[in-house]
């Protein structure tokens, strides 16, 4: 185990994810660019469409057609980019020399490209290719082309052993979402795990505090209130969706142990006491530990302000595995930082998040299925995700893929209990359901945070969007 981590690590980039994803993230998310002392590879690129403002209406997305490029949707999130030593954003000129296919890529944030996806795949007016999570796509899945024939002729019959456990859990889990059990709807790209907290060594060295002597929710309140002794801001939070799922997916299992699975299949509520204290949870981090106005900071200010140091010992957006990027951002100060000077511990009392950070999936309307193919190929397990895992320090879904150790202090005190927690003990597959519930969260937590609602008019919330719209679709 310790010489597969060890082979694991290298560098640069990040989720916005789990996007966040982001909006995850959850998964990564994508995360919004952060300034240019600390360029994230998650700044949109040149590729991308803009990001809307107003109506997703007002987007128009190109689709598939006959003997055109072979057109990919997604969001500017690692596994739709290519970026090279200046971060600049060689995704459509790299497939086109290493395949010979033109590839025309859009990418929108995910909360737009949601509805994009509602319209578009029952009518089958979709792309090629999409890039995407397990929250967006919902019961969206059953669009999609199975690739079991294609993976079995390109990597053998045996290639499901060939990517990690963890991915394959989720896999099976939308295939039974699309009442396609068994068959394989994506290939699952790079992985994430959340729900861990960096802080700066010497902030918690100056005040007397020990990670390992984290054990409770309580003790991490605590934390933060020895932090503010010391003088020390305890913590910077954003305003993003993906990190507003991701401290709802922390907490949960602090609050309710266990819930959140049964939850998902509709023998739990969200409306159930104990879930519902996962809001009087954020509620008070947000009130507690984390900066004024965390409700509203905008994502990359704040990565900004955490690698400069001194506004706040802690973070815990978009943190675990996403974070790797940054070992190779621009900016030397922050390279710096996450090489030496940065630790990381789970969140007490919680699980941590283990999921694919962005599996890419063939429409089945999709009228260039063959190219189609050889660029999800490239994306997933060929020199596009061999870039991934090397020039970005990702861990990958497909096995092969094993970028080389930093041989710096990240390796001990960052890279090795996140890549341990992604391939051991109870950091695995678990999410929010469908996308009506992700967008539900993001909407209702802001209200809790500023007062405006209570926790309980915020979870009845939720469940009204799971019993509307997730129902129908969510396995028994």
């Amino acid at each position: 185990m310790k010489k597969l981590f060890y082979c694991l690590m290298l560098a640069a980039m990040l989720l916005t994810a789990c996007g966040g994803a982001a909006p995850a993230a959850t998964n990564a998310p994508a995360a919004a660019a952060a300034p240019a002392t600390a360029v994230p590879a998650t700044a949109a690129p040149a590729t991308a469409a803009p990001v809307p403002t107003t109506n997703p209406d007002s987007v128009t997305l190109p689709t598939s057609s006959e003997g055109g490029k072979v057109v990919l949707w997604g969001w500017p999130t690692q596994m739709t980019r290519s970026l090279d030593e200046k971060g600049d954003d060689k995704f459509v000129e790299r497939v086109k020399a290493e395949t010979g296919i033109d590839v025309e890529v859009a990418l929108i944030e995910q909360n737009i490209l949601s509805p994009k996806i509602k319209a578009a795949f029952p009518a089958g007016t979709g792309p090629d290719l999409i890039a995407t999570d397990f929250d967006v796509m919902g019961p969206y899945w059953g669009f999609m082309e199975p690739l079991d024939s294609y993976a079995e002729k390109e990597l053998g019959a045996d290639w499901r052993s060939k990517f990690t456990d963890t991915a394959l859990t989720e896999l099976d889990l939308v295939g039974q979402i699309a009442k396609k059990p068994g068959l394989a709807l994506y290939l699952p790209g790079n992985m994430q795990v959340l729900g861990w907290t960096y802080y700066w060594r010497k902030d918690f060295e100056k005040a007397g505090i020990r990670a390992e002597d984290i054990k409770t929710y309580d003790d991490f309140i605590a934390t933060c209130g020895k932090l503010k002794a010391a003088g020390i801001p305890p913590m910077l939070g954003a305003m993003h969706p993906a990190s507003l799922v991701d401290y709802y997916q922390t907490l949960v299992e602090v609050a309710a142990p266990g819930q959140m699975e049964q939850a998902q299949v509709g023998k739990a509520k969200f409306t159930d006491p104990d879930m519902v204290k996962t809001f009087d949870f954020i509620a008070q981090i947000h009130k507690e530990c984390l900066q004024e106005g965390a409700i509203g900071a905008e994502t990359g200010t704040v990565f900004s302000m955490f690698h400069k140091g001194g506004d706040g010992a802690m973070i815990i957006t978009f943190t675990g595995t996403p974070w790797f990027g940054f070992l190779n951002v621009e900016d030397a100060q922050t390279k710096a930082n996450m090489r030496g000077e940065y630790a990381t511990f789970l969140f007490p009392q919680s699980k941590g998040l283990a999921a694919t950070d962005g599996g890419v999936a063939m429409l089945a309307s999709s009228k260039n299925k063959d190219k189609a193919w050889q660029v999800l190929k490239w994306m997933t397990t060929g020199k596009g995700a061999e870039r991934h895992a090397v020039n970005a320090g990702q861990p990958m879904a497909f096995k092969a893929l094993v970028p080389g150790p930093t041989k710096t202090d990240f390796d001990k005190n960052l890279g090795e209990p996140l890549y341990n927690a992604l391939t051991n003990g109870p950091n695995k597959f678990r999410r929010v359901l469908c996308v009506d519930v992700y967008n539900s969260l993001t909407k209702v937590i802001p209200g809790v945070v500023t007062g405006q609602i209570t926790s309980e008019q915020a979870a009845q919330e939720v469940q009204d969007s799971f019993d509307r719209a997730c129902q129908s679709w969510v396995q028994k």
